[in-house]
């Protein structure tokens, strides 16, 4: 999988938290942009699972205490900042990630929790873009 699809997971997966989330026609364009990129579904979950939902955990673990406002940004987050997050998250490897913040270990289901409506629209998305063969790599 290239950079810019790993980005893209990232992004779209960053959504869930945020105030507005995405649009169900938002989906068939990434899933899309993702088959093109050469990614699947097992990648795609890896990533989310793994990477971003590990990096939001302790988001995730502040958001009830905070009354799910002041950290959930409206539109989104920054691209500069979302890449600097990745990156940094990309450097040591998801347990020592964990062990290095353990409230990160009680946010993590809620992650987990909070990213799935995302996840399974994007899953459904790139299926069905797959089904009709748009998009793979052999057309990109």
């Amino acid at each position: 999988m290239t950079d810019a699809a790993r980005f893209l997971v990232w992004t779209t997966v960053s959504m869930a938290w945020t105030e507005i989330g995405l649009e169900e026609a938002d989906y068939p364009p990434i899933a899309r942009e993702l088959l093109a990129q050469g990614a699947d579904w097992t990648a795609v979950r890896r990533i989310a699972l793994r990477e971003v939902c590990g990096a939001f955990a302790l988001d995730s673990f502040l958001i009830f205490p905070c009354m799910l406002w002041m950290i959930m940004p409206d539109w989104g987050y920054n691209e500069d900042y979302l890449r600097r997050r990745m990156q940094r998250w990309q450097r040591r490897p998801l347990w020592q990630q964990l062990l290095r913040n353990p409230l990160r270990l009680l946010g993590y289901p809620v992650a987990l929790l909070m990213s799935r409506g995302i996840r399974a629209r994007l899953k459904q998305a790139m299926q069905a873009a797959q089904a009709r063969g748009e998009a793979s790599p052999e057309q990109g």
